[in-house]
């Protein structure tokens, strides 16, 4: 989504939050996105600068409207995320855990030591996440370092901002 709007301005309205319990909601904000894809600045109409910055960016054809009902909102950010374990979602939800485990989730996070198939695993699952909002996410991985490291190339290549680790256990 962002990539179409590098190096523009964007009209559009949304909400944010900068504290816990206050929303902020701006409407036809012009949003100034650099080429790297941050926020260089957010002007409201009644900033004084609005309309100059707004005619500057259609004459240099770089001024992106949202249509009316439209809304950005903040990226979602997920803290708890299984990565290997997408491949199996929804499936096999009426075993005990530790059946669940050793039957399904074991032998599946092994299949990650193959990288083609850590590589399809992941970029299907990074790909779903950000398509659904999550611009930040936590990921738990397996011990295969090089799928790990798969996982951390495919969100660098989303731009998606990730956190990756293995899962540490006792037993």
């Amino acid at each position: 989504f962002i990539d179409h709007l590098r190096g523009k301005a964007v009209v559009a309205s949304g909400f944010h939050t900068k504290r816990r319990g206050e929303i902020d909601f701006f409407e036809n904000a012009l949003i100034s996105i650099g080429g790297d894809g941050a926020i260089l600045s957010v002007l409201r109409p009644s900033d004084k600068e609005y309309t100059e910055k707004k005619q500057d960016a259609a004459v240099a054809g770089a001024l992106a409207t949202f249509p009316e009902g439209c809304y950005l909102l903040p990226g979602f950010v997920d803290l708890h995320i299984h990565a290997p374990q997408y491949p199996q979602l929804g499936s096999a939800l009426d075993v005990p855990l530790e059946v669940w485990l050793q039957r399904y989730t074991f032998p599946l996070e092994a299949r990650y030591a193959d990288a083609a198939f850590a590589r399809r695993s992941y970029r299907l699952l990074v790909d779903d996440l950000i398509a659904n909002g999550t611009t930040t996410a936590l990921y738990f991985a397996t011990i295969h370092q090089q799928a790990t490291r798969i996982l951390a190339d495919i969100c660098l290549e989303a731009g998606q901002r990730a956190l990756i680790g293995k899962v540490v256990m006792d037993h």
